[in-house]
């Protein structure tokens, strides 16, 4: 998805939140103001932008079209729209009012009535050339039909990839373990195998000793995000068991590592953070394989090396496109440009209202305004940012790095 791209995607699709927020439009019988913005599906066919309504437990898949689209591209998007009614409830078209000097808009308003609407709950959203962000619902959804049956749920309640404390060449290690399963190298799960393998010693709850140095597959030791220091799992959970009696440490690391224990532990934490995020950015499909895309981009560290600038600039560009982290990015230099006289503490926190009262996040209907969480908002995608130097340490964003990574070729 080229730069243009996505950002046309995310202005239309914030202006159509908006209307559904507000209910100037709705589906169905007046429904729609509790939409709220979730990740898409790495599953084939991937919608561009997808919205869930809690409420009704109705998914909405929309698909983009941009205004350099052909004829034929156009046809596409309304078959691939259509195509997203076999994991969605509801889907939309998102096509420009013309193509060129071609009247798109009278052959899509004349396609969409007489041919899909009433028979089909998928409907069009055409948007101005020149003002993307002013978009009109020419033919609305007015039943959401026997695609209410399925049970639609999001894959994550956030539509940005979450990142917590995974280093790249430890991304990278983690996809070798599902290219192995791929190749039908090793069986079971992969995750499990690279905890079991890479993360912890054999002889873990014997010792009580942290496994020090994690290789990456050029054999250099991983470090956190920050660069600071090497990446060491359990040293908390092992310092507390040294002071407990030997059966007591040896029960306690054994439920933290055990790989096949429902419920929490440390393993299912870790595995929680890890793959949240690689299936965000689909380079792990919801089957837990490797996707296409995955195996590209594994491939590419595996040639170039994991430290490698090339395997970075491309593990960076999917973070900010299907990753969507390239929204939250010009979200948050909109903020800043509109209130520059505030501090980075205080455009965070208007920017989490923000996003909860426009269904950017799902609202908290227990949340209390004088109540701060722990975990302060886009707390580790900054840090991440910051290591990836696409925000410098004055919370300068770097465009011009951004632009050229954004800019690459497809994988």
């Amino acid at each position: 998805m080229s730069l243009n791209h996505h950002i046309l995607t995310k202005t239309t699709t914030d202006a159509i939140l908006s209307k559904f927020k507000t209910l100037e439009w709705s589906y169905g019988e007046g429904k729609g103001k509790d939409f709220y913005r979730v990740g898409t599906s790495a599953e084939f066919p991937s919608p561009d932008a997808t919205f869930y309504d809690p409420s009704q437990k109705v998914m909405a898949s929309f698909e983009f079209k941009p205004p350099t689209e052909t004829k034929r591209g156009i046809l596409t998007g309304v078959g691939q729209s259509i195509a997203y009614l076999q994991s969605s409830n509801i889907s939309f078209l998102i096509a420009p009012k013309k193509l060129q000097d071609y009247d798109l808009e009278g052959f899509l308003r004349e396609l969409y009535l007489e041919q899909i609407s009433g028979k089909i709950p998928a409907g069009l959203v055409l948007y101005d050339n020149e003002r993307p962000s002013e978009v009109e619902l020419a033919c609305s959804i007015d039943f959401v039909g026997n695609a209410a049956k399925k049970k639609s749920v999001p894959d994550s309640d956030r539509f940005w990839a979450k990142h917590q404390d995974l280093p790249i060449p430890l991304f990278h290690l983690i996809l070798h373990y599902y290219y192995l399963k791929r190749i039908r190298a090793i069986s079971g799960d992969p995750f499990a195998e690279c905890f079991k393998n890479e993360f912890i010693t054999s002889t873990i709850q014997e010792d009580l000793t942290c496994k020090g140095f994690i290789l990456d597959l050029s054999g250099q030791p991983i470090k956190t995000v920050a660069g600071t220091k090497n990446i060491v799992f359990f040293e908390k959970i092992i310092e507390t068991a040294r002071s407990m009696d030997r059966e007591a440490a040896y029960n306690k690391i054994m439920k933290a590592i055990d790989t096949t224990f429902v419920g929490d532990n440390y393993y299912n934490s870790i595995r929680k953070n890890y793959l949240s995020f690689m299936k965000h950015i689909q380079v792990i499909d919801s089957e837990n394989t490797l996707t296409e895309k995955g195996f590209a981009l594994y491939h590419l560290g595996l040639v170039n090396g994991p430290n490698s600038k090339v395997f970075v600039d491309y593990f960076i560009k999917e973070l900010l496109t299907t990753g969507h982290h390239l929204d939250l990015i010009l979200d948050l230099d909109t903020m800043k440009q509109a209130h520059s006289d505030w501090s980075m503490e205080t455009i965070l926190t208007q920017m989490e209202i923000d996003y909860e009262h426009r269904g950017l996040i799902k609202r908290n209907p227990n949340r209390q305004q004088a109540v701060q969480s722990k975990v302060k908002f886009l707390k580790y995608e900054r840090i991440l940012w910051n290591a990836l130097g696409l925000v410098d340490n004055n919370n300068t964003i770097q465009w011009k790095k951004i632009t050229e990574i954004c800019s690459l070729g497809d994988l």
